[in-house]
């Protein structure tokens, strides 16, 4: 049974480190894909004139706020990449770049829908089409993240058997005596 292309490394040119891992350079690499596909929505969202669908079409109000949010979001992607990209192991960083990411998204799809019904269908489209190219690289740092999580996680049960193993020496030893001699002056 053939794997899924979600679940093969497809990039040329990427490499895993021994542990399973990507190297710090392939990090910044997914990352830096993730930072120029969402540089491609500035102009998108910028384009979106929800006040206009508000004003003139009925629409929702709560599209302006989305597309305020959507807006802060992108720049918050940007300074979680940044971070991520100078310190690629640390678990928390990609957490927090990839909860960003999803949190866009939402609020993207969601600005499409409205373009699609409210403004104008070609850029609702073009913001479909980023979104869903967006994917891949979102799944490759979600993998990345899932394996860095896992080696975390292996790390922390090597310390705990080693420190069981450390209580139980130190519980069997003896304590050292001083041989029941007093020093003489």
């Amino acid at each position: 049974m053939p794997s899924s292309p979600a679940s093969q490394n497809t990039t040329p040119g990427l490499s895993r480190t021994a542990a399973g891992l990507e190297s710090p350079w392939d990090v910044r690499q997914i990352v830096a894909n993730v930072v120029r596909e969402n540089e491609q929505l500035k102009p998108l969202l910028a384009g979106l004139n929800p006040q206009d669908w508000y004003d003139k079409k009925g629409a929702a109000s709560t599209y302006i706020l989305q597309w305020q949010t959507a807006q802060r979001q992108l720049t918050d992607v940007e300074w979680s990449a940044k971070q991520l990209s100078q310190k690629t192991e640390s678990l928390s960083l990609a957490l927090d770049l990839y909860f960003r990411l999803e949190a866009l998204e939402t609020s993207a799809r969601s600005l499409a829908d409205g373009d699609r019904k409210y403004g104008d269908r070609p850029s609702a489209d073009q913001f479909a089409q980023l979104i869903a190219r967006n994917f891949s690289n979102r799944e490759r740092l979600r993998d990345y993240l899932r394996d860095l999580a896992t080696s975390v996680e292996q790390n922390f049960k090597i310390a705990d058997e080693e420190a069981q193993r450390c209580r139980g020496m130190i519980s069997k030893d003896p304590c050292p005596s001083t041989g029941g001699r007093s020093k003489r002056r």
